[in-house]
């Protein structure tokens, strides 16, 4: 292997440890974290709280999607031999400040319409929910702002610093919820203030360490002309166009439920929503550390290079993704119950549905940003969010002849993997890519992992397990089979080899 692939390699290998490290402690303070919450909160508030905010999260995630334009450009810039970041970092923030303001326009205008007069909440929560969604509003402003800052550290892949300013924040964050035990007082318009600290908390981390390690980079300069904004406008655009339509199908599905079934319903939702990105951030940490080398290398010239990078991390994130949600399956309702304590009704079947969404997102793995990194992604982005909102008319027809809340989501895994199949054919025809190789190397070891896991579940739930002591012996069981379906049928020999002289180095260490 080439010094520079294997530097690259361990470039990886180093980052996705500390994201992976990253990922253990946020988790764990996370789930604690919810547990108090809902345990303050209460299955209504909770689901209120989601319901509202999550009017508001629509455009944080907008946002996330145009830190995936910063970091692409960024990283273009990085790799150009005569690249100048500086000028990326500036038309990304003006267009950023641009959005935010934005945002409060819409939220003051149409955000207020639809919680005036199509929320459905209980009686004598109107100003609560009002409350919520204007501190949310605030939240989502200052997320935007931020988004060109956490940019740098993602570009620059100065992951250790992303990771101790997430642990220190969840740690912040589950102390200030504490107090929600103790408090006597509206619990659910302090949780909403709780939130805002915690935003409050990374902006001020992100630009202080931006302008002490990358001063030239940051260092503030307005560009006047229309066409240093073009390219990243329309590429933008349509980044945008996919967010608007993955968070108008997740947050529309939301008021689909809460149209047909209320709040309790809305809090399991929600609940399924918690388990899901816990699940997804293994992946997705994984295909974050693999990101800036596969846009870095598009950005030399390097495709072959690009792409062998972008099937290994896409065949990862697949498995990682199986070796969560396997266990996780099998005994969602065990590991509900140890979370929650009291499980609320629908919660059980929306998280395993949502555990089968997430492998079909998994596919998606390196894959995508491959295809970001190429440039070209109009009718990527186009025939993506017509899937994307697919399911909504559809589910709104369903449910109104009767079908039960996770029938929603059973259409986002069809409509996903419909998608999916169409963004792999336009792979072909615009960049005359080998589909076949790239299916044959990413796609073949993890679905065989997959159905085997599949026959073992079936299995598994034809075996009668009584006690607390059995379901989570299962669990460990069926993990320990996940791991070792993974390591049989799911790596390469040469991997195996790897990870086995990294482990006897660590050992002797």
């Amino acid at each position: 292997m080439p010094d520079n692939a294997t530097s690259n390699n361990k470039r990886i290998a180093k980052n996705t440890i500390i994201v992976y490290l990253r990922l253990f402690i946020v988790t764990i303070v996370g789930l604690m974290t919810s547990r108090f919450v809902l345990q303050a909160l209460g299955i209504s508030d909770y689901g209120l709280y989601n319901l509202v905010g999550g009017v508001i999260a629509l455009f944080a995630v907008i946002a996330g999607a145009m830190s995936s334009t910063t970091i692409r450009f960024l990283n273009i810039e990085i790799g150009k031999p005569d690249g100048n970041p500086n000028k990326i970092f500036n038309i990304c923030q003006t267009t950023h400040m641009a959005f935010a303001a934005l945002v409060l326009l819409l939220a003051e205008t149409a955000g207020l319409f639809y919680i005036y007069h199509y929320l459905n909440v209980s009686a004598g929560k109107e100003s609560d929910a009002m409350f919520v969604f204007q501190v949310s509003t605030i939240v989502a402003c200052i997320g935007i702002v931020n988004v060109p800052y956490q940019s740098v550290f993602i570009a620059k892949e100065k992951f250790t610093y992303i990771a101790v300013i997430d642990i220190l924040n969840s740690l912040i964050k589950l102390g200030l919820v504490l107090m929600l035990l103790y408090y006597d007082g509206n619990a659910l318009r302090l949780y909403a203030v709780i939130m805002s600290a915690s935003t409050f908390v990374s902006f001020i981390a992100y630009h202080y360490l931006c302008f002490r390690y990358w001063p030239d980079l940051v260092r503030w300069k307005l560009f006047r002309t229309f066409g240093s904004y073009r390219e990243l406008l329309v590429y933008n655009n349509y980044i945008l166009l996919s967010s608007v339509a993955l968070l108008g199908r997740s947050q529309g599905a939301n008021i689909l439920i809460n149209y047909f079934f209320g709040t309790v319903v809305n809090g399991a939702y929600a609940i399924a929503r918690t388990v899901e990105s816990f699940v997804v951030t293994f992946m997705v940490n994984f295909d974050s550390a693999a990101a800036p080398q596969i846009t870095q290398s598009v950005g030399r010239g390097d495709i072959k290079q690009a792409s062998a990078i972008a099937c290994r991390s896409c065949r990862m994130c697949q498995l990682l993704s199986l070796l969560v949600a396997f266990p996780l399956y099998v005994e969602m309702e065990f590991v509900l119950q140890l979370w929650l304590g009291t499980v609320p009704d629908y919660t059980v079947p929306f998280c395993r549905v949502m555990m089968i969404a997430v492998f079909v997102a998994a596919t998606g793995g390196g894959f995508l940003r491959l295809k970001d990194a190429m440039g070209k992604i109009k009718w990527f982005m186009l025939i993506h969010s017509f899937w994307y909102l697919f399911s909504l008319p559809v589910g709104f027809v369903l449910l109104k002849y009767g079908f039960p809340p996770v029938t929603i989501l059973l259409l986002y895994v069809f409509t996903d993997i419909l998608s999916r199949v169409c963004q792999l054919g336009l792979m072909k025809i615009i960049y005359d890519f080998n589909v076949f190789s790239f299916c044959r190397k990413s796609y073949t070891k993890p679905m065989s992992v997959f159905l085997i896991m599949a026959v073992y579940v079936i299995m598994y739930e034809s075996i009668e397990i009584v006690g607390s002591v059995c379901h989570f012996t299962g669990l460990v069981i069926t993990s320990i089979v996940g791991i070792a379906l993974v390591w049989l049928f799911g790596i390469t020999c040469s991997e195996r080899i790897s990870c086995l002289k990294f482990i006897s180095k660590t050992v002797k260490k």
